[in-house]
């Protein structure tokens, strides 16, 4: 590897760069001498202002580390210059980057990033007029298609980033590709198209001396061959694995595992029990170090099988144990990165957009000179469409029972309307015929006015509607805060939400002094109150509502409790929804808990949870920030 030139002279570094990617591609194997030197000139380049150079040789690193197996170190280094992209520099590297960093998102089963990175990706890619841009384009889409099991599509969508990369003479990593449409093919239950695709990649591998990656597909391959009884084929390709790790030399590391995972699966259909055990423990060892936790877990249960059939049933009870804590490992982080309902939903909704879009894309690829843009346009549509189709669902459903609500304050105004408009008529006829008495004139005017008096009423019960849904409106300004006593403000709160005849009790323990949003808290807390005396207790009954708070580590925290009814089970997840009430339609909108909920999200800033079971009462709790 050629001496890196002073970074602050900018042509100098531009001949170097392109100098070093050219012996790069000639011998990919060479990344392990020039990862660490580019390493630190990359360092260096940080501390300067953005430029493309840095862009440019960021990508570099990350080919260098992709080509070792280190995917661990690409994402810190992707995430160091994406602000870079954003910005404007490195144009001719930009769908690049920012394609790998949503294939990492993608690779860690992180879906929502990877999607919002794809739609900059597509509108890129569909001003770019390079065929590689229109690749890197494809292989994200690809990517995202295949996390979100849509498998036919991406199949095709990854062909079609192999071909545009053939057709530039791309000389990068795209080998790679090849794995994933196998990966494909076995969900979709094609073993015969998995292996030809393993075999096609292997060559490909191969052809471009990229031995480690020739390395991990011929084990792969192997491994499939053992499973249908090839053992004969399978033993040869590991023969020219073996070759390939040597070629790889010591940046082969990471992979070996790979092939020692497929040599013991190779002893053990020979019955060479005690190697294949011994090739498993290695390969848990090295996976450990170098694999995400699935592969371990999946080599774990490989081995475990194999120690309970070789009769070593503490081992493989201890196996099955370390893979179980893996698995919890991995679920618990799923877990917090897909902790909101309302991101899962959206997740949900957005697949099912990308399921029907991708299959119209699909059986548009016949004609390759539209089948690119269909594709962007496609992309460039979903986000926008699945956000359109949720405004108007909660659109829908508002407007829904707006006109429940307003329906019979109406209708009730109109009937007496046109009653007050025919007596009216009536009563002009007989003027004019001159055949009606006081006192029958006097009885229709009293009767009209009844009419007005009750079409007064009813317009004013709509309009009384009308200003309590001025309540869902979440575009507030910032809130003016003041320093407050929470137990006099819940107790204000009580006082203007309730009656004084009211049969319900507050027992309130919050003696915290804290400076928040006050108006904000006591719109919420007469929405709480006013709930739990509609709907916790029967009418006339006694009751206890508690309320408890606290202040600590900048969070004030609000419990609201009541000994009621509670919420039935198919009625709880609801709770929050708009016009969700058992009294709906009888003088209850169904949008208290919705303009809570809306206040404390808003408003607050903070958060609001629900528990109940019938019979043993409900409790809100509420969290936010103190200001």
């Amino acid at each position: 590897m050629r001496e890196a030139p002073p970074i602050d002279n900018a042509p100098a570094c531009r001949s170097w760069l392109d100098a070093e990617m050219r012996d790069y591609a000639d011998d990919p194997c060479s990344a392990q001498h020039r990862l660490v030197p580019t390493m630190r000139l990359f360092d260096l380049v940080l501390t300067l202002p953005p430029s493309d150079f840095g862009v440019e040789l960021a990508w570099h690193l990350t080919d260098l580390c992709g080509e070792l197996w280190r995917s661990e170190q690409i994402e810190a280094i992707l995430d160091a210059v994406l602000p870079w992209v954003d910005a404007g520099h490195g144009p001719s590297v930009a769908v690049a980057v920012l394609s790998l960093r949503c294939r990492m998102h993608l690779r860690f089963g992180r879906l929502n990033p990877a999607l919002a990175l794809l739609e900059q990706i597509t509108r890129r890619a569909a001003a770019s007029e390079r065929p590689v841009d229109q690749a890197h384009c494809q292989r994200a889409i690809g990517g995202a298609l295949s996390l979100q099991r849509q498998f036919e599509p991406a199949i095709d969508a990854f062909r079609e980033s192999i071909r545009l990369f053939r057709v530039c003479e791309d000389r990068g990593r795209w080998v790679d590709i090849y794995a994933s449409i196998s990966v494909a093919h076995r969900h979709l239950g094609q073993r015969a198209e998995e292996q030809r695709v393993l075999r096609e990649g292997l060559m490909v591998a191969v052809a471009q001396r990229r031995w480690i990656s020739a390395c991990n597909t011929g084990s792969s391959l192997a491994e499939e061959m053992l499973i249908d009884g090839r053992d004969a084929e399978a033993d040869t390709l590991l023969r020219e694995a073996e070759e390939y790790l040597r070629l790889a030399g010591a940046g082969g590391e990471r992979i070996a595992k790979e092939l020692y995972a497929a040599q013991a699966a190779l002893a053990w259909r020979a019955g060479d029990v005690d190697t294949a055990i011994a090739l498993m423990v290695r390969v848990v060892a090295d996976s450990r170090r170098f694999s995400m936790r699935r592969q371990v877990v999946h080599r774990l249960q490989q081995l475990a099988r194999w120690q309970e059939d070789a009769g070593r049933l503490v081992d493989a009870l201890a196996s099955l144990r370390d893979a179980h804590a893996l698995e919890l490992e991995d679920t618990r982080e799923s877990s917090r990165m897909d902790a909101v309902t309302e991101l899962r939903r959206i997740e949900l909704g957005h697949a099912q957009q990308l399921q029907a879009r991708t299959q119209a894309h699909a059986d548009e690829l016949a004609d390759k000179a539209e089948a690119l843009q269909a594709a962007l346009d496609l992309q460039r549509q979903m986000q926008a469409e699945l956000i359109e189709r949720s405004k108007l669902a909660t659109l829908g459903h508002l407007l829904a029972g707006v006109a429940h609500e307003m329906n019979t304050p109406l209708g009730s105004a109109l009937t007496v309307l046109s009653t007050v408009t025919e007596v009216n008529a009536g009563l002009v006829d007989r003027l004019a015929e001159g055949s009606v008495s006081r006192r029958h004139f006097t009885t229709e005017l009293e009767r009209c006015q009844a009419s007005a008096e009750l079409a007064r009423r009813n317009v004013e019960q709509a309009l009384a509607l009308v200003r309590s849904y001025q309540h869902i409106d979440a575009r507030h300004a910032i809130e003016p805060t003041r320093r407050v006593s929470l137990a006099r403000l819940v107790d204000a709160a009580w006082q203007r939400g309730l009656s004084p005849q009211t049969p319900l009790t507050l027992r309130c323990r919050a003696e915290v002094e804290v400076e928040l949003p006050a108006e904000a808290l006591t719109e919420v807390l007469l929405q709480l109150f006013q709930n739990v005396e509609r709907h916790a207790y029967v009418a006339g009954q006694d009751g206890v509502v508690e309320v408890e708070a606290s202040h600590a580590a900048g969070q004030v925290r609000l419990r609201v409790s009541d000994h009621g009814r509670g919420i039935a089970p198919e009625l709880l997840p609801r709770v929050f929804d708009p016009y969700v009430s058992t009294q709906f339609g009888r003088g209850r909108s169904g949008l208290g808990l919705f303009v809570a909920q809306v206040s404390v999200l808003q408003r607050l800033r903070g958060r609001i949870t629900i528990t109940s079971s019938p019979g043993q009462g409900c409790r809100l709790d509420i969290e936010f920030p103190a200001h």
